[in-house]
């Protein structure tokens, strides 16, 4: 099923097709062709497979390819600012991710890879540790930025490509995937992907935000309750701007996703009760 779903992605990516190259009835976790509307909201529709219970939305990013040097829109001043504003606040969050990693391996000499790299931050924690570091981010504003604040010269292709597919196989002591799962146009074709890149005893660290949680199930009383007309709950965790939440993946979910990929669990967090908790897991390749 996942090999099923992977030929759409390829399809989709090829043809610059995006929305209406895919059939949303089929659910991007389990292939099966039994997804449908269950919460309509202001600009999107979220659909629920009825075999596994994914939930994501009817939406996909529009995905050019993004080759190194490629002609992006100039980084302005604002747009500077702006980023920089944001780091204090996500820099907090990445260091405690930084420890978590250091607690499982020595990163000096380690090949790492961040997928979703935004900024270039923990790219740039990463090297600070004397690590050899790769990261992607499909964002060309991003990625200028991370050049020139950090000077780290980020990737604009994506992990499906051949460029990492072929060229990097096997090859990567650690992946990191930090806030990027629910962001992906096909999360466990990624997944499968990092998978690919990964040496044999090498690590994947992850977190993503929890389904299965007291806020989620408090937005979907509230949508019901309202017989569909209190979306706002709702649409504080999906939405279909650009690299926005797609989908959500509950606990069970995930374990068992990372488990069938060949992943082994040596560590996880989570909580049922914060309001946009998320699930942090620790993976190892066999």
């Amino acid at each position: 099923m996942l090999q099923e779903t992977q030929t759409d992605q390829k399809r989709v990516a090829a043809t610059g097709e995006q929305n209406s190259a895919y059939d949303f009835s089929r659910c991007k976790l389990c292939a099966t062709f039994a997804a449908s509307p269950k919460y309509k909201l202001k600009n999107t529709t979220v659909y629920a497979c009825a075999t596994c219970d994914f939930h994501f939305i009817n939406h996909l990013d529009s995905l050019p390819p993004a080759p190194q040097g490629d002609v992006t829109t100039p980084l302005d001043r604002k747009t500077r600012e702006y980023i920089e504003g944001k780091l204090p606040a996500s820099g907090k969050q990445l260091k405690e991710n930084m420890l978590l990693v250091k607690r499982h391996l020595s990163l000096s000499g380690s090949h790492c890879l961040d997928i979703g790299a935004g900024a270039g931050l923990f790219a740039q924690l990463l090297t600070e540790e004397g690590a050899f570091v790769h990261g992607i981010e499909p964002q060309g504003i991003f990625r200028e930025f991370a050049q020139q604040k950090f000077g780290i010269a980020l990737n604009g292709e994506t992990i499906e490509t051949q460029h990492w597919q072929q060229g990097f196989a096997g090859f990567f002591d650690v992946v990191t995937l930090w806030d990027v799962l629910e962001h992906l146009n096909f999360p466990a074709e990624n997944l499968q992907n990092a998978y690919n890149v990964i040496k044999p005893g090498g690590w994947l660290f992850l977190d993503t935000p929890r389904r299965d949680t007291l806020y989620y199930r408090i937005s979907e009383w509230s949508y019901r309750l309202g017989s569909g007309a209190n979306t706002r709950l709702l649409e504080t965790l999906y939405s279909p701007l650009p690299f926005r939440h797609k989908q959500i993946f509950n606990l069970n979910q995930l374990l068992e996703l990372v488990g069938k990929i060949g992943f082994s669990v040596t560590s996880m967090q989570s909580s049922f009760f914060r309001s946009h908790n998320k699930i942090v897991l620790v993976c190892r390749k066999p």
